[in-house]
Formats: structure tokens, C-alpha cells, sequence
């Protein structure tokens, strides 16, 4: 396949993973939103909600509101961001488990036609369930390592600082979910629905000099768009059309890059697994002589 082909078929795949993340996201959003310009009132809120100083507003808010005796608002502003932010980020990780299998099956070059629309969701249903296990076993080995970075980075403070134990946890944090990424890729290829087997030839392939460096190039992408999302850039008029057109354009376009960055690194995965040599098959034993 050409790069062309390449970047059209990873931005097509990004589509579905784009808009589980904006409908799942609307909902704590708007409902955190609606408390906060509750909390605000006729305060000129909304450009710098717009803009890069977004966090620091919320926060100043709603510790407003609760040193001073609670607000109408603070509500909705507890509820979107302590239940319903946990709720919909437990269900975004799910729906991602379960639109990977469809996204490996289109990267997987198959003798045949490319994949339809109906195949794709049927590779979707048909990964489901190893790639949930796959999840849940990596939502325990995925805080385990994190903690264990940070608790070992702390002691050795003293000797490589803040930053260098910063940049040690967030590089862990990325190889990790490569080689999650990797396992997925690896029972796609080989058309095997053990997570065991998944995990074990995706850690020969871990080994290689290459395959943790491509993991920790994506997590700089990724590290990137986040810095982009909580930094965004500041909106001359936020009571305009236009420049509330160009803030919402700027939002979902990260939104976008960061489906679409998802994509490439399931892409990264599809492609290690494919250059891999096949595991050697169990010979067939011969029926004894009668």
C-alpha cells in the first residue's frame, strides 16, 4: 500500500473512534458547562474559557462557590466532573476496545476485497471480547507499573530530579500501552483469541530496539495534542460567531488528530506484528501402524 493509500484509509478508520469520543463527551461537558455559567453569572467568563487561561477559571469558580457556603451550579459541576467524567471515560475505553478489532481487521492486508462496512462492524463484534480482557488486564498492569515508576523515581529524586523522573514515568506509560497496542495487533495477525498467547509473542517483538522507540515517538505526539488541548490559543472576540466557529473548529480538530493518532499507533502495532516471523507450528503426529 502507498503512503497516500495509507493516510486515506487511517483517516477514514479515525472517523468512528472521532465521534464515540465527541457524543460520550458532549455529556459531561455540557452538563459541567451549565454549572459553570451558572457559577459565573454576568462575570465576562467565556473568553477565557476560550482560551488558555480555561482551567484556572473552572477552578477559581467552583472554589468560590464552596468556601462560600455552596452556589447554584456547584451541583451540576460535581456531578459532570466526579460521576459523570469517570462514568464516560470507563465507557470510552470500552467502545475503544471494541472499534480496535474493526480498525486492525481494514489494516490487516487480507487477499480479497478491501473491508465493508458490514465487515468492519463484524470484526468489531467478533474482537470484542479478547480485546475486553486484554483491557481489564491492562487497566491492572497499567497503574502497578505506573505506581512502581513513580514510587522508584521518588526515591532516586535526589540524583535525576523532577523532570528526568517526569519524563522516566511518562516513557513507561507509552511503551506500556504499546505493547498493549502490540498484543492487539498480534491476535489480529495471527488469528489467535488468546490474550496469552497475545501477550507473550507481542513481548518477543517488545524486545527489539525499534519497537519501543516507535512508542515513544507516538507518546510524544500524543503528549503534544494533550499540551495543545489544555493550552488552546486565545479567541479575540468569544461573543462573535466567528470566533466561536474558530474555537469550536480548533477543539474538534484536536479531537480529530487524536482519534487519528490512535489510529496510526494501531497501525505502528498492525505493521510490527506483520513483519514478524510466524511461531513455528506443533508438529502433526502420525496415526500408529495398525
Amino acid at each position: 500500500m502507498t503512503l497516500r493509500g495509507l493516510l486515506g484509509k487511517t483517516l477514514r478508520l479515525a472517523v468512528p473512534l472521532y465521534l464515540s469520543t465527541l457524543v460520550l463527551g458532549l455529556i459531561p461537558t455540557a452538563v459541567m458547562m451549565l454549572g459553570v455559567g451558572t457559577l459565573a453569572g454576568d462575570r465576562p467568563w467565556r473568553g477565557d474559557l476560550l482560551g488558555p487561561g480555561w482551567l484556572d477559571l473552572v477552578l477559581e469558580i467552583v472554589m468560590e462557590a464552596y468556601h462560600g457556603g455552596g452556589a447554584p451550579g456547584l451541583a451540576l459541576v460535581i456531578i459532570g466532573g466526579v460521576l459523570l467524567l469517570p462514568l464516560t471515560m470507563l465507557v470510552q475505553f470500552v467502545v475503544y476496545g471494541f472499534l480496535a478489532g474493526g480498525v486492525l481487521e481494514a489494516l490487516n492486508p487480507l487477499p480479497g476485497p478491501p473491508l465493508s462496512f458490514g465487515a468492519f462492524w463484524a470484526a468489531c463484534r467478533r474482537w470484542f471480547w479478547p480485546f475486553f480482557r486484554l483491557s481489564m488486564l491492562g487497566a491492572v498492569i497499567y497503574p502497578i507499573l505506573s505506581v512502581s515508576v513513580g514510587a522508584a523515581t521518588a526515591l532516586a529524586g535526589g540524583v535525576i530530579g523532577p523532570d528526568i523522573s517526569t519524563l522516566l514515568q511518562l516513557a513507561v506509560q507509552a511503551i506500556v500501552l504499546g505493547w498493549l497496542e502490540l498484543t492487539r495487533a498480534v491476535m489480529v495477525v495471527r488469528g489467535t483469541r488468546s490474550v496469552g498467547e497475545g501477550l507473550r509473542q507481542a513481548t518477543r517483538l517488545a524486545v527489539r530496539p525499534l519497537v519501543p522507540l516507535a512508542w515513544l515517538v507516538l507518546g510524544l505526539m500524543s503528549g503534544g495534542l494533550l499540551l495543545v488541548a489544555i493550552l488552546p490559543p486565545t479567541v479575540d472576540d468569544p461573543y462573535g460567531v466567528v470566533d466561536l466557529l474558530k474555537a469550536l473548529a480548533f477543539g474538534q480538530g484536536v479531537a480529530f488528530l487524536g482519534a487519528w493518532t490512535l489510529v496510526i499507533r494501531l497501525a505502528v502495532a498492525a505493521r510490527f506484528a506483520q513483519m514478524a516471523p510466524a511461531t513455528r507450528s506443533a508438529p502433526v503426529l502420525s496415526a500408529p501402524p495398525s
